[in-house]
C-alpha cells in the first residue's frame, strides 16, 4: 500500500449536505455532531478528487475546506 492509499480520518464543516449527498452516493460512511460536522475515513486521494467533484458536479463556488483528523 502506498502512502497516496493510506486510509485517514477527515472533518468538514464546509457545505454538508453536498459533502454528505456524495459520501452517501459513494458508499462511504461517515457521521455528524455540530461541533465537528462531517467525519469519515478515506485515502487522502479520494479526498483531493471529492473536492474537485463537489466544486465542478455539485456547483460549489469554492473548494471545500476537508481537513485530516491526526
Amino acid at each position: 500500500m502506498s502512502e497516496t492509499d493510506e486510509i485517514k480520518k477527515w472533518q468538514t464543516q464546509s457545505v454538508k449536505h453536498k459533502v454528505a449527498t456524495v459520501l452517501i452516493l459513494d458508499g462511504v460512511p461517515f457521521s455528524y455532531n455540530e461541533e465537528s460536522g462531517i467525519m469519515f475515513t478515506a485515502p487522502e486521494f479520494y479526498v483531493e478528487k471529492l473536492k474537485d467533484r463537489l466544486m465542478y458536479a455539485y456547483g460549489c463556488s469554492q473548494k471545500p475546506i476537508i481537513n485530516e483528523i491526526k
